[in-house]
C-alpha cells in the first residue's frame, strides 16, 4: 500500500460513539451531524465544479489531439516523400559512381597508349641521334632513277605522315586525358553535392521524427495527467456521495436513539412518579478499540526502508477473519491498486473522530454505507494489492484519513497486541 499515494479522500466526521453495551451512537447530536452534512454538500459542490472544469479540459485536449493527429499525418506524408527522394538520390549516386569507374578505366587505357607512343617516339629519337639527322632531301637526290625517286618520295611522305599522325594522336590523347580528368573531378564534385543533400535530407528527417516523438510524448503525458485528475475527482465525488449517505444514516440512527432514550426516560419518570432526573450515561472508561485480527506483528509503525510505515502489519494465514476494531460506518469498500481489497471505517467515540483502514484483504464482507459493530466480521486476511506475503495492514487515524496520512498513529497506543 503503503508507499503509494492514493486518491485524496476526506473522511466523514460522524456523530457516533461506542458505549459499554456495544451501542453505536452516544454523544453526537443531530444538529452536529446536520452541520457536517452541509459541509459535505459544499465540498461535493466544489468537486462537481472541478469535475466540470476537468471535463472541459479533457474535451479541449481531445480537440488538440485531433489537430495534432492531422499534423502527424502531414508529417508522415513528408517523411514518406523525403524517403522516396533519398532512394532517388542513392540511385543517382550509384549511377555517378559507375560513370566515374568507367572514366577511370578509359583514363587508364589512354595513359597506356600514351605510354607506348612515348616509348616509340623515344626510340625513333634515339635512332636519329645514333645515325645522325636524316636529311630527306639527300634521300630524294640520291635516287638512282626516276622510279627510285618516286619510291623514295612515297617512302619519305609515308614516314613523315606517320610521324605527324603519331604526334597528332598523342596530342589528342593528352587533351582527352585532361578533359576526362576535369570531367571526373566535376562528377566527384556532383557526388559530394549529392552527399551533402543526402545528409541534409537525413538530418531533416531525424528532426521531423524527433518532433513527432515529442508531440506524441507530450500528447500522451497531457492525456494521462488529465484523465488521472478526472478520475481523482470522480473518486472524490463518489467518496462525498458515500459520506453524505452515511451521514443521513447516522442522523436516522441518532434520531432513533434519542427517541428511544426519551421514551425510556418517560417510562422511568412514570414508574418513579415523575420525580427526579435520569442518571447520566456511564462514560467509556477504556477498550475503545479491539484487535482487528489474530496473529503477530510482522512490521511496526514508523520508519521502514527509505519511507514511513503508517500502520502495522499483522501476519497470519490466508482467510483469517478480520473484525471491525470499533463500531462505525463503512465509507469506502473497494479494490485499490496499492491497498488491494480495503475497507475504510469512520468512528465517533467520546467526541473524537477516528478512521481505521483494513488493507490487503482477500475478500470484503461489508459495503459502503454499512453500519458495523465492534468485533463484526468485515473480511478475510490476504495479500492483494502491493503486498508481499499474507498479512493485514491496519491503520488508525486520530481524525480524518488524508492523503499525507498526517493523522496516522501507532495502533499499539490504543490497542493491546
Amino acid at each position: 500500500m503503503e508507499g503509494k499515494k492514493l486518491t485524496l479522500a476526506i473522511t466523514l466526521t460522524l456523530g457516533l460513539t461506542t458505549v459499554l453495551n456495544g451501542s453505536f451512537v452516544h454523544a453526537a447530536s443531530v444538529s452536529e451531524l446536520n452541520k457536517q452534512q452541509k459541509e459535505l454538500e459544499q465540498k461535493k459542490s466544489s468537486v462537481i465544479s472541478e469535475l466540470n472544469e476537468a471535463s472541459q479540459k479533457l474535451e479541449e485536449n481531445k480537440s488538440n489531439q485531433a489537430a495534432l493527429s492531422a499534423d502527424m499525418q502531414k508529417l508522415d506524408a513528408e517523411i514518406q516523400e523525403a524517403t522516396q527522394k533519398l532512394d532517388e538520390i542513392n540511385q543517382q549516386i550509384n549511377q555517378k559512381n559507375q560513370e566515374i569507374t568507367n572514366l577511370e578505366n578509359e583514363i587508364k587505357q589512354i595513359e597506356e597508349r600514351i605510354k607506348k607512343r612515348d616509348q616509340l617516339l623515344k626510340e625513333r629519337a634515339r635512332a636519329m641521334q645514333a645515325n645522325g639527322t636524316v636529311n630527306y632531301l639527300d634521300v630524294l637526290l640520291g635516287s638512282q632513277s626516276f622510279t627510285d625517286f618516286i619510291s623514295r618520295v612515297t617512302a619519305v611522305s609515308t614516314i613523315m605522315e606517320a610521324d605527324k599522325s603519331i604526334i597528332e594522336e598523342h596530342k589528342r590523347d593528352h587533351k582527352l586525358l585532361n578533359e576526362n580528368k576535369l570531367k571526373i573531378e566535376q562528377e566527384k564534385a556532383q557526388i559530394e553535392t549529392l552527399k551533402g543533400q543526402l545528409e541534409s535530407t537525413k538530418a531533416t528527417l531525424e528532426t521531423k521524427k524527433a518532433e513527432k516523438d515529442q508531440i506524441l510524448a507530450k500528447l500522451k503525458e497531457e492525456q494521462d495527467s488529465l484523465e488521472e485528475h478526472y478520475m481523482d475527482l470522480q473518486e472524490q465525488q463518489q467518496l462525498y456521495a458515500n459520506q453524505e449517505a452515511a451521514i443521513k444514516k447516522a442522523i436516522e440512527l441518532e434520531q432513533k436513539r434519542q427517541a428511544e432514550a426519551a421514551k425510556a426516560q418517560q417510562r422511568e419518570a412514570a414508574a418513579s412518579g415523575g420525580g427526579g432526573s435520569s442518571a447520566p450515561a456511564a462514560p467509556v472508561t477504556g477498550g475503545l478499540f479491539i484487535r482487528p485480527t489474530g496473529g503477530s506483528i510482522t512490521s511496526g509503525f514508523g520508519g521502514r526502508g527509505s519511507g514511513h510505515h503508517f500502520g502495522i502489519d499483522i501476519g497470519g494465514s490466508a482467510g483469517d477473519p478480520v473484525y471491525a476494531a470499533a463500531s462505525g460506518v463503512v465509507y469506502r469498500s473497494y479494490y485499490s491498486s496499492s491497498y488491494g481489497n480495503v475497507v475504510f471505517i469512520t468512528h465517533y467515540i467520546n467526541g473524537q473522530t477516528y478512521d481505521t483502514i483494513y488493507a490487503h484483504l482477500s475478500s470484503r464482507s461489508v459495503n459502503e454505507g454499512d453500519v458495523v459493530q465492534q468485533g463484526q466480521y468485515i473480511g478475510a486476511k490476504g495479500t492483494t494489492g502491493q503486498s508481499t506475503g499474507v498479512h493485514l495492514h491496519f491503520e488508525l487515524h486520530v481524525g480524518k484519513w488524508n492523503n499525507a496520512k498526517s493523522n496516522a498513529v501507532d495502533p499499539r497506543s490504543y490497542i493491546h497486541f
